[in-house]
């Protein structure tokens, strides 16, 4: 028999599509395993352990986790991203990236990064028309972990919808930059990168850690029960 108040709370895993846990045993010093079991492994260059929890990434980090078919064009239909985050400033060239789907231009696929910014992260989703560009808030400077979640429907671009975004479990203000009108870009052919884009130069500066792409779009409960079942590892 069992005793229920031992048992740990766990993330809901229904609809997971990738989890890199880059505090685990299974993130050696070159590749990241996938718990979602979709085998979208990351090669890992200029990574460090450092203190538990988290990856350090610095000028030229990254993980490429390659283009497997869970991996392309993932907000179709509504996805979500969630990961914590530990920025120290604003990365390399000002602009550090979270993650890239894209190419060099930016001109095709999604990324999320810092726009030179101390206080906001940038989210793009390309089309075949105007790309949709919208910023939330979050302190780059102060080293603090922070948990975002970013949901999204690349279904309504050509409608001009919006992402919503949670940081610690709270949806906070996006900022429309620019409205998509048309039906967004495939990024099928381009690999994914955490930490960088494919061309190199904009490397986050600081931590990640718990990153996971999920194939629906999580509501605030879930998102407030994510936060509170991870946030003890961080500190938070």
């Amino acid at each position: 028999m069992y005793n229920a108040k031992y048992l740990m709370p766990q993330v809901n895993t229904d609809g997971l599509l990738a989890h890199w846990k880059l505090w685990d045993g299974f993130a050696t010093t070159d590749t990241v395993f996938d718990y979602a079991l979709n085998s979208n492994l990351g090669a890992t260059t200029m990574l460090s352990y450092g203190a538990y929890p988290g990856y350090n990434f610095i000028d030229s980090s990254q993980i490429n986790v390659g283009s497997g078919s869970t991996l392309d064009n993932l907000f179709d239909g509504g996805s979500s991203f969630v990961g914590w985050l530990k920025p120290l400033d604003q990365g390399q060239a000002n602009g550090g990236v979270v993650f890239s789907k894209s190419n060099a231009a930016y001109t095709a696929g999604i990324v999320l990064y810092c726009n030179a910014s101390n206080t906001k992260l940038t989210f793009i989703q390309s089309t075949t028309g105007t790309d949709g560009n919208w910023t939330f808030p979050v302190d780059i400077t102060d080293g603090a972990w922070q948990l975002v979640v970013l949901t999204y429907d690349a279904d309504t671009a050509a409608a001009g919808g919006a992402p919503t975004v949670y940081v610690n479990g709270e949806a906070v203000v996006v900022t429309e930059v620019a409205a998509p009108d048309a039906a967004r870009d495939s990024d099928a052919a381009v690999e994914m990168y955490i930490g960088t884009r494919s061309a190199g130069g904009t490397s986050w500066n600081g931590k990640m850690d718990d990153l996971m792409f999920f194939n629906r779009v999580l509501g605030a409960t879930e998102v407030k029960s994510i936060f509170s079942v991870t946030r003890q590892r961080y500190g938070v």
